[in-house]
């Protein structure tokens, strides 16, 4: 388990769990519940990635949270690919909005008000991707809006599309103009993730946001700001509306969000087709150099996700943090990336806190 510390005496607490089977997941998620009561801590959201079952063993003790559930491309495909990711909070205490059909979690510390909401699944599977995408985004600024937060405030986005290969470019242009009319263009470009994954709700779309802003209290100086890739170009280069990073600080800590990141070299093209091996390096590589930028490594991960286009590619992945020595807690997915030559992607949350 990792934390960030929000404000005195308050942290986010992140904790990564792996299984394999319904019996090791139940296993799992009554430990991290036992856990967080014996810190006292409060579950805040949760990612869950694996078969239905992952989802049923999860429910009796993360009900009514924030809940993203990505299913597998294939839900009797071996290895078993699947975890959660369970984000807390200790010394606060978060309060839960129904934003109609998901739920939104807020919370407070710092001088920093906290948005984060998952779930978010308006439509259906069948409908046309670009209204499916504005749907979904408008859902998103719905709920927003009801807790009190603009469009503007967004940090970090997660979409999860149903056979997202065959109309990412609808889903890329409708986004685009989403945010061209939010002016996000003139503000914080978030860090994104677009994976392709069904989810139990049937929907074109599973998303979540994490936003914050000033809690409007004395005290509490912050800052959100684009972090660049020294490895890579732009995402809006090539038609994707997303920052490669986007890094927060407060005065009591200091956090990196790394985009879902890919085997791309800097011209925006994929590099090393058909390289599992390869692409699992470069990846890896892109990453540790963003985080070098910001002065920090690997060590200071606080959350990962591994999506592998095969199940058997994470053992590549598990190859190589053994060789680096890198220590990244994370849960891994079997997920289509964006681009069917791309075969493995990160997201990573990376934090320093103030000492």
């Amino acid at each position: 388990m990792r934390e960030i510390l929000l404000g005195a005496g308050i942290a986010e607490l992140h904790m990564p769990i792996v299984f394999g089977s319904r019996e090791s997941a139940e296993t799992q998620f009554a430990r991290a519940a036992k856990t967080l009561e014996e810190l006292g801590a409060q579950a805040v959201c949760a990612e869950i990635f694996g078969p239905a079952w992952a989802g049923e063993a999860a429910k009796p003790l993360f009900s009514g949270i924030p809940v993203n559930h990505i299913l597998p491309l294939d839900e009797s495909a071996t290895p078993t690919l699947a975890g959660a990711h369970i984000t807390a909070l200790r010394g606060a205490r978060a309060e839960f909005c129904d934003c109609g059909g998901f739920t939104a979690a807020v919370y407070e510390a710092g001088g920093v008000r906290y948005f984060r909401a998952f779930g978010i699944t308006p439509g259906s599977a069948e409908g046309d991707g670009y209204a499916e995408t504005i749907g979904n985004l408008s859902a998103m600024k719905s709920a927003l809006e009801k807790c009190g937060y603009k469009f503007t405030d967004i940090a970090r986005t997660w979409f999860y599309n149903f056979r997202l290969l065959d109309w990412y470019a609808d889903f890329n242009r409708a986004r685009t103009e989403f945010f061209r009319n939010e002016k996000i263009f003139d503000s914080l470009l978030p860090a994104s993730t677009g994976i392709g994954a069904p989810n139990p709700a049937g929907a074109k779309i599973e998303s979540g946001i994490f936003a914050l802003k000033s809690s409007g209290k004395s005290g509490g100086k912050w800052d959100a700001r684009e972090v660049e890739s020294p490895l890579q170009c732009g995402a809006p280069r090539y038609g994707s509306s997303f920052s490669r990073a986007v890094e927060i600080d407060t005065e009591f800590s200091r956090r990196v969000i790394i985009s879902g990141t890919a085997s791309i070299e800097p011209g925006g093209a994929t590099a090393r087709a058909g390289d599992i091996g390869g692409q699992v390096e470069l990846t890896m590589r892109v990453i540790g150099e963003i985080l070098k930028s910001r002065g920090m490594g690997f060590s200071d991960t606080v959350r990962a996700i591994v999506y592998c286009q095969r199940p058997e590619f994470y053992e590549e992945f598990k190859k190589w943090r053994a060789q680096s020595g890198a220590e990244i807690p994370h849960c891994p997915s079997f997920s289509t990336v964006c681009r069917s030559d791309l075969l493995f992607e990160v997201e990573l949350d990376a934090a320093q806190n103030a000492r």
